[in-house]
């Protein structure tokens, strides 16, 4: 079973007002839903490097001197756990701990 698009939201919304100076945030309605059938290449970075899996991924901006930078996280869409963030120059562990 896998979480929703709004449970997926939330939980990411919810890391990010704890964690990140974040500027914007997509809606759910532009969640992306990725499919490990679908998957040309598998996870590229983090505790599943290598395998395919189903995942949410949701854009957001961060302020980087003058400009908006975009990032984007990823979320294991059974799970639910938040697997790293993808930034311009590449990619960041997530403790959601913090």
């Amino acid at each position: 079973m896998m979480i929703t698009k709004e449970e997926a939201y939330h939980k990411i919304k919810s890391y990010l007002d704890k964690n990140i100076n974040y500027s914007s945030i997509d809606s759910v309605d532009k969640i992306a839903l990725t499919l490990k059938d679908e998957m040309a290449y598998p996870i590229a970075y983090g505790k599943y490097k290598g395998e395919k899996i189903n995942y949410y991924a949701i854009s957001y901006g961060e302020i980087w001197g003058m400009e908006e930078r975009s990032m984007g996280i990823l979320i294991h869409a059974k799970s639910g756990e938040i697997l790293y963030i993808i930034t311009p120059h590449g990619y960041l562990d997530i403790d959601e701990e913090e």
